[in-house]
C-alpha cells in the first residue's frame, strides 16, 4: 500500500470505430515501439482510474484481481503493474503474485535487478528490512536526471493510478518516503511485434491490440470514425491492422493542413483542413487556389461533422489561396479581422505561419466579427485601452470597470489596430438589447441609432426583447449612449400605438410613406420597435 503523492493527470482518448478513405497515398516507414515504450504508454493511459477499471486489474497467473463485486479487494499495486506487464506480453509472469516484492524476486531470478532505471522497469520500494509499507510502480520516463514513475493503489484509500517525478531516483533513495530497493527489467515479451500505423499506407484501418478503438490513416493522422460511419461509409472492419500500442495512441487526430477531403459516406462537397477545421472549398475556389490537383481523401462522417463546426483557433494569419484577394487576417474567435500593410511587419504578424484557406469562406469569415463579450485591444500595444465586443461595436472598458466588472478575468485578444479603431467607431446594431454590465443599473435598453432607449418591464415583454440576447455593456459607455439627445438620422422607428414608421431627421420624427420600402428602397427589417412614449418625446418635422 502506497501514501505517494498524487498528481492529477487528464488523458484524452477516442471511441469509435474508424473507417477507410478511398484514396491511397504511401508514406514513410517508422520503427515499431519499444517494449519498454509500449509498456509505459500502457501504463500511463490509466492514469486517474480507480482498483476496479477494467473490471479489476489482474496480470500474472498467481495474481489476484484488485477488484470483486465492484469493491477494493486488497492493496494492488503489484496486480496493475502485472497487468501492465500482461498487456505487453511480458515472459514468466508467473513469479509475480499480489505482493510487490515479488517482482524484487523476479528480477533476481531472471537477472534483470539493477541500480539503473529504464522505461518500462518495474520499481520496487522498500524490499526486506524494517519498513512499514512495500510497494512496486512502473518506471514511465527516464530524462536526464529525472524519472517519471506511475503507479497504481496510490493515495488515499480505496487508491487509484498516478504519475510522478522525481530526482531522487537512486536505490536507497525515498523520493516520496519510502526507500527504493531496485529496478526490475521484464525478461522479454511474447507479444508479437506490430508496425507502426505511420509505416502504412493512407486509408489503412488500425487498431492498438489493448483496447477497441479503430482508426483510418490519413496523411498520417489517425482519423477516428463512430460506429454509425460503417455502413454508409462501406468500411470492411475485417481488413483492421494492428498496430504498436504507442504509436496508436501518439496519432494525430486530425490530417495535416492543406489535406482536401470529402465526406467517405458521399457527396459532393470538399472541404480543406486547416489547424483541424474542415473549411468549406467554394466552386470557385475548387480550380482556382489549386485544390483539384491535390490528393481527395475521404473522411469519416461522424469526425467530418464535427470538424465543419470547429473555429481555426485565435492568432492563425489567413490569406485567399487564390490570392485573389491580396489581404491578410487575423482569426480571432472566429472572424477574420483585416492586418493592414503597416500592421504586417509592425505588430509581427509576418513572423507568424501564413495558411491559405478557400476564398469564399474567407469572405464569410471577414464579414463576421468576435463574439459578445470578447475583450480586445491594439496588438500593437500603442493604444493601452481595452475593448469587449458586442454585436460587432469595440466598447471602451473604463479603468475602474476593468476589474469591478470582471474583464479582468476574461482572455484579452489582440486586434488589428486598423481594424479596431473602425469597431470603435460602430455603433451597437438597432434592436440590441443591453443592461450596465456591473448590475448597479437594472434598467434595460434597445439600442436605436446609437441611442439607448430604456424599456419598461411591460416595453421589455411586450416588444418581445425577452426574446432576444441580453447584452452587458461598460456602465460608463452605457451612460453616454442614454445621454444622446436623439437617434442617428435615419434611423427608423416603430412604437405600439399605431403603425407609423418614423425616420429620424436632426434629432426630430418624419412620417415615411409605403412607397419609401421595397427592393431597392428602405427595410421594413431595419425598423426599430421602441416604447410610445420615446416616440412621442421626439418633436415632428
Amino acid at each position: 500500500m502506497s501514501r505517494l503523492k498524487t498528481t492529477a493527470i487528464r488523458i484524452a482518448s477516442s471511441s469509435a470505430l474508424a473507417a477507410t478513405a478511398f484514396t491511397m497515398v504511401t508514406a514513410a516507414p517508422a520503427s515499431a515501439a519499444t517494449l519498454g515504450e509500449s509498456i509505459a504508454a500502457t501504463a500511463y493511459a490509466e492514469n486517474g482510474n480507480g482498483a476496479c477499471a477494467h473490471g479489476g486489474y489482474v496480470g500474472g497467473p498467481n495474481q489476484n484481481s484488485s477488484c470483486s463485486n465492484g469493491q477494493r479487494t486488497h492493496a494492488w499495486c503489484a496486480d496493475f503493474a502485472g497487468w501492465v506487464w500482461a498487456r505487453n506480453g511480458v515472459k514468466n509472469l508467473g513469479t509475480l503474485n499480489d505482493m510487490a516484492l515479488s517482482f524484487y524476486t523476479y528480477g533476481e531470478k531472471y537477472g534483470t535487478l539493477s541500480s539503473t532505471p529504464h522505461v518500462g522497469d518495474a520499481v520496487v520500494y522498500n524490499y526486506g528490512g524494517s519498513y512499514s509499507d512495500d510497494h512496486v510502480a512502473i518506471v514511465t520516463g527516464v530524462s536526464g536526471d529525472k524519472v517519471t514513475i506511475t503507479g497504481g493503489n496510490q493515495g488515499g484509500y480505496p487508491g487509484h493510478v498516478s504519475t510522478n517525478t522525481t530526482t531522487n531516483w537512486r536505490v536507497g533513495q525515498s523520493p516520496w518516503g519510502q526507500r527504493i530497493s531496485g529496478y526490475i527489467s521484464p525478461a522479454g515479451s511474447n507479444a508479437p511485434s506490430y508496425p507502426s500505423p505511420s509505416s502504412l499506407p493512407a486509408g489503412t484501418l488500425v487498431k492498438s491490440p489493448n483496447g477497441p478503438d479503430v482508426k483510418v490513416m490519413i496523411s498520417g493522422a489517425g482519423v477516428p470514425v463512430a460506429a454509425s460511419d460503417v455502413t454508409p461509409g462501406k468500411y470492411d472492419l475485417s481488413k483492421i491492422v494492428l498496430v504498436d500500442d504507442a504509436a496508436f495512441r501518439s496519432l494525430a487526430s486530425a490530417p495535416p493542413a492543406g489535406t482536401v477531403v470529402h465526406d467517405q459516406a458521399g457527396g459532393i462537397e470538399r472541404y480543406v483542413i486547416v489547424d483541424g477545421a474542415a473549411l468549406q472549398i467554394g466552386a470557385a475556389d475548387w480550380t482556382a487556389a489549386g485544390y483539384n490537383t491535390r490528393p481527395d481523401m475521404g473522411v469519416p462522417s461522424a469526425w467530418l461533422q464535427n470538424a465543419k463546426q470547429r473555429n481555426l483557433a485565435t492568432g492563425i494569419v489567413v490569406m485567399d489561396q487564390t490570392g485573389k484577394d491580396p489581404g491578410r487576417y487575423a482569426i480571432v474567435e472566429g472572424a477574420a479581422l483585416h492586418i493592414s500593410a503597416e500592421e504586417w511587419t509592425a505588430n509581427g504578424y509576418n513572423e507568424q505561419t501564413l495558411m491559405g484557406v478557400p476564398g469564399e469562406w474567407l469572405k464569410a469569415a471577414i464579414t463576421k466579427s468576435p463574439a459578445n463579450g470578447t475583450v480586445v485591444m491594439n496588438q500593437s500595444g500603442a493604444d493601452i485601452n481595452r475593448y469587449v465586443m458586442v454585436n460587432g461595436a469595440a466598447l471602451h472598458i473604463s479603468a475602474s470597470e476593468w476589474t469591478a466588472n470582471g474583464y479582468d478575468q476574461r482572455s484579452l485578444m489582440g486586434v488589428p489596430g486598423t481594424w479596431l479603431a473602425s469597431a470603435v467607431s460602430k455603433q451597437i446594431a438597432d434592436g440590441t438589447v443591453v443592461k450596465d454590465a456591473s448590475g448597479q443599473d437594472s434598467t434595460v435598453f434597445v439600442m436605436a441609432g446609437g441611442k439607448a432607449v430604456p424599456l419598461t418591464y411591460a416595453d421589455f415583454t411586450g416588444l418581445g426583447y425577452d426574446k432576444r440576447p441580453l447584452n452587458g455593456v461598460p456602465g460608463e459607455w452605457l451612460a453616454g449612449a442614454k445621454a444622446k439627445a436623439a437617434p442617428a438620422d435615419r434611423t427608423m422607428l416603430l412604437s405600439p400605438a399605431g403603425n407609423t414608421v418614423w425616420e429620424v431627421v436632426a434629432g426630430k420624427k418624419r412620417a415615411m410613406t409605403a412607397d419609401e420600402f421595397g427592393e431597392g428602397k428602405r427595410s421594413f427589417h431595419d425598423v426599430v420597435s421602441v416604447p410610445t412614449a420615446f416616440t412621442d418625446s421626439l418633436p415632428t418635422v
